[in-house]
């Protein structure tokens, strides 16, 4: 079984006889393709164990023995098993695992386990072949699993960045108002406009003629974006790229029953601002210059009474129609932005495809899966990590510690508990240190909840007790650290904060309204700080957008007054459009 250990490398190991001692690898993976190994061989009844005359020995593999398997199948299982981890330890030792620092490629591994191998051994071409596309397949699946693992992960990321948002003293506010055309639902209020060649139209020629436009204003796109983050001093903007035809008509089909002019985002374009406040301010500045051009402005997924984005993203979007084609602009909180940056599309596609909403372990990836497949990844996460054995790890290697996370699951899944106990607790070690995560974080609570799984299971109960201890502490903790909070923020409002459990309903949306106008006060109070040039009236978010859009229809001359005479022609340009089609205002 494993031995205890930071390193990660012993096995405890007991003769016939009684006799204990413990084997010491020279590396962690080295130790983990031995302890398999003598797995396999002490569950085959003909290999493993050789008694002494008038000995009856009883198998004590924990894993293999109860696979029911017959001789020949464990044999090949067995042999397959090892020439993987054979191989796969000849790339890491000749730096030629693809992707790594020093590798020479793929195309250099050939030659590399030619030159690597022992007095005896030989491998036929073909061989070779075959055991690097056999490694291809299950690399793949390990890469699988990882990603899965990083979707949640980040999830929980997510979900601890939007609780710290909401503490915002001017979040109160924001959260009370109404975007424009903003509707959550199936039907999507706004669209590209329909001309009348349209109907006679392909769907794939349609998303050509609509990529076509999209291509024409991006340079437009980008003058606006280039605005915003001039006014508020931005370091983070980006335009594109276009939306594919397959990416169009495949979005088209999954949100919309098919209908490409429901899709707004042929053109995009994104803003990174720093908080709630740059938020509101950003908001306005937009209503106040470019109201004319707004067709849609969706708060929903930023507000607490609203689920946010698959895969837990929460944003804001800005549509806005240049020369009669409807783009959009993403407005992210740089807390939620930091998470992933620019892959954060890439997280929300997958988490679309794979459904990881769906479930809060990532360790469920592995449902379903045998033995052998369970430790062929063993194979591919020990190669991975090859290059910071877990004594070395540090806080913020945050990709490796992902890579070992991930491997906790596998771990676990083939009952090799204590290794995984000793990884979780370097994990949580690391943790604690991190001053981004720190001791209350979700992720630190669910790297002991495993944890505890990992004491319950090799019936360590008392350790097991204590760590269920911490659970409830950390819990308890957060409990207390969002009451705080929330008083916290009602001291900073200036405002006397009962609950009440006997409150009416109206007792309580008056106390509520009370909340919301504080919080406006304090936005007041910012704004005139931060953002004195904002000169326009506050955002009425006590009419709804249809009142909005009757008392203010901004002209051109208002969208050119914070810039000057010079921007009228750039209004005027970027406003053209067929008169006779429907606008929408702000």
């Amino acid at each position: 079984r494993p031995a205890s250990g930071a390193s990660r490398r012993a096995i405890h190991v007991i003769g016939i006889d009684g006799t204990e001692t413990t084997l010491v690898a020279c590396e962690q993976r080295t130790a983990v393709a031995w302890h398999e190994a003598m797995d396999m061989m002490i569950a085959n009844e003909g290999r493993g164990i050789m008694p002494s005359a008038g000995q009856m020995v009883k198998s004590k593999s924990r894993i293999w023995s109860k696979c029911n398997l017959e001789e020949g199948q464990r044999n090949r299982i067995e042999e397959e098993y090892l020439v993987l981890a054979s191989y796969s330890n000849k790339l890491v030792r000749t730096c030629s695992v693809p992707g790594q620092k020093n590798s020479p490629g793929v195309g250099g591994i050939y030659y590399s386990v030619e030159t690597q191998k022992e007095p005896g051994e030989s491998y036929k071409e073909e061989n070779l072949e075959s055991i690097s596309k056999r490694r291809a397949v299950i690399l793949d699946s390990w890469d699988f699993y990882r990603m899965v693992c990083s979707l949640v992960r980040d999830r929980r990321k997510y979900d601890e960045i939007f609780h710290k948002i909401r503490k915002d003293p001017v979040y109160p506010y924001f959260n009370s108002l109404a975007g424009m055309n903003d509707n959550s639902g199936e039907m999507k209020p706004v669209g590209q406009r329909e001309y009348s060649d349209y109907p006679s139209l392909t769907n794939s020629q349609l998303a050509d003629k609509l990529i076509a436009d999209a291509e024409e204003v991006k340079p437009s796109l980008l003058a606006v974006c280039k605005k915003f983050a001039a006014t508020f001093g931005l370091k983070e903007i980006g335009v594109g790229p276009i939306k594919t035809k397959e990416a169009a008509l495949k979005k088209a089909e999954r949100k919309y029953q098919g209908d490409l002019l429901k899709v707004t985002d042929y053109c995009r374009a994104l803003l990174v601002v720093k908080d709630i406040p740059a938020l509101l301010a950003l908001l306005e500045h937009a209503r106040d210059s470019f109201g004319e051009l707004i067709s849609r402005v969706k708060l929903s997924p930023l507000q607490d009474e609203h689920e946010p984005i698959i895969g837990g993203y929460r944003d804001v979007k800005i549509n806005v129609e240049i020369n009669g084609h409807v783009c959009e602009i993403q407005v992210h909180i740089w807390s939620m932005w930091s998470v992933c940056g620019v892959d954060g599309y890439k997280h929300y596609r997958h988490a679309i495809e794979y459904n990881t909403d769906s479930f809060k372990d990532p360790y469920r990836a592995l449902d379903g899966l045998d033995h052998k497949a369970v430790a062929e990844l063993t194979v591919m996460a020990e190669e991975t990590i090859a290059e910071v054995p877990l004594e070395n790890l540090e806080w913020h290697h945050e990709s490796k510690i992902l890579d070992y996370s991930a491997e906790v699951g596998l771990f676990m899944k083939h009952n090799l508990f204590q290794w995984a106990e000793t990884t979780l607790k370097k994990i949580i070690e690391l943790r604690l240190e991190s001053p981004d995560i720190g001791p209350y974080h979700l992720e630190t609570l669910s790297l002991y909840e495993s944890l505890e799984k990992c004491l319950n299971a090799q019936d360590k109960k008392r350790d097991a007790g204590e760590v269920r201890e911490m659970i409830e502490e950390i819990e308890l903790t957060r409990g207390k650290k969002e009451e705080e909070a929330e008083k916290s923020r009602w001291d900073y409002l200036n405002v006397c904060h009962v609950i009440n459990p006997n409150y009416t309903d109206e007792q309580d949306r008056a106390e509520r309204k009370k909340e919301i106008k504080a919080s406006k006060k304090c936005w007041r109070k910012i704004r005139s700080q931060r953002y004195p040039y904002l000169h326009s009236p506050l955002l009425n978010d006590s009419r709804a957008a249809s009142e909005v859009n009757s008392r203010y229809t901004p002209s051109a001359q208002s969208f050119c007054d914070p810039y000057g005479e010079d921007d009228l022609e750039f209004a005027n340009r970027m406003m053209t459009h067929d008169s006779s089609q429907p606008k929408y205002d702000l």
